[in-house]
């Protein structure tokens, strides 16, 4: 079945926005630039479109794109762009790692509205907004935190880690009960126990326990939970974790087939890798033991830092 997919990029050199491709049976083609817009870094796929983080022509903020390419819709409401756009329902999240600032849009009607925003810290180094059931997790790599907000960004407490982990992206279990979570800063994956906030194990994300290189990136839970994906940019590494009963033990580290994976996403039996400094999408076969197979397909894609379908 062909499936269309979004890469989100920087648009420092050669991107010139939101690119477009289609993904069927491994094999990635038809790429071409879906909306010229400014640093489209971080996306979310919606049944009204796509919404993205952005520069405009003075100021930042998230833009509304229809699934022909044109802007719909588009609020302005900071300096610099956020790095991380989520949404549930009718409410948009955004996080910037440059003021350590969490923003909160209602989006009704087809209209986006500002509602509030929090400042954390400035360079707090806010990476992510983890939003599950009535609560909203934003890690924050330069305070070694993960905040705890409700829906209308109230805090409600924080879980600590020690100095230089750096929390940056997490997953929840399908079941709410669990939350994995790798730190950029030290290069671990903690498992921790939603409501009581407790980390049950923490383990470095390299097969060969190196800790404290730095550029841990992203994360992906499979469909089964079985299998935990982290990417690494130092190492340009992919590396896969087994879980069993939540207990983590690192299965394989792999190249990422390219130069600083900064994002992938998980697609049938297939992982595709968002390779910014080599300009590509990278599709990989994964085997029936979870482990990553042989590189299928690679595509050029500008500056590509984010991917979503």
């Amino acid at each position: 079945m062909k499936t269309i997919i979004y890469a989100g990029t920087y648009t420092s050199k050669t991107s010139k926005g939101i690119y477009r491709l289609s993904f069927e049976d491994g094999k990635l083609e038809n790429l071409g630039l879906f909306c010229e817009i400014e640093n489209p870094k971080y996306l979310v796929k919606d049944t009204d479109g796509i919404f993205s983080v952005a520069d405009f022509k003075h100021d930042s903020g998230v833009a509304l794109v229809s699934a022909e390419g044109g802007i719909k819709d588009q609020i302005a409401f900071e300096e610099r762009t956020s790095c991380f756009i989520a949404k549930k329902d009718n409410d948009i999240y955004t996080a910037n790692y440059h003021t350590g600032t969490v923003s909160h849009i209602l989006y009704e009607n087809g209209k986006m509205k500002y509602k509030n925003a929090v400042q954390i810290q400035d360079g707090a180094g806010c990476h992510q907004v983890l939003i599950k059931d009535e609560i909203v997790l934003v890690p924050c790599l330069f305070l070694d935190r993960v905040f705890i907000f409700d829906r209308g960004l109230k805090k409600l407490g924080s879980i600590h880690f020690n100095a230089n982990t750096g929390p940056r992206h997490g997953v929840f279990t399908k079941d709410g009960e669990y939350l994995y979570l790798v730190s950029e800063l030290s290069n671990e994956l903690f498992v921790i126990h939603v409501g009581d906030w407790k980390i049950e194990y923490q383990i470095p994300v390299l097969m060969s326990g190196e800790t404290h290189i730095r550029d841990t990136a992203a994360i992906r839970l499979s469909k089964n939970e079985k299998y935990l994906y982290v990417s690494t940019r130092t190492k340009d590494v992919i590396s896969v974790i087994e879980l069993d009963n939540h207990k983590p033990e690192v299965i394989q580290t792999t190249s990422c087939g390219g130069k600083h994976p900064r994002d992938f996403i998980l697609m049938e039996n297939y992982l595709l890798c968002a390779n910014r400094n080599s300009n590509e999408v990278v599709c990989f076969n994964v085997n029936d033991d979870g482990t990553l197979g042989k590189v299928k397909d690679r595509v050029e894609v500008p500056e590509v830092v984010s991917l979503v379908y």
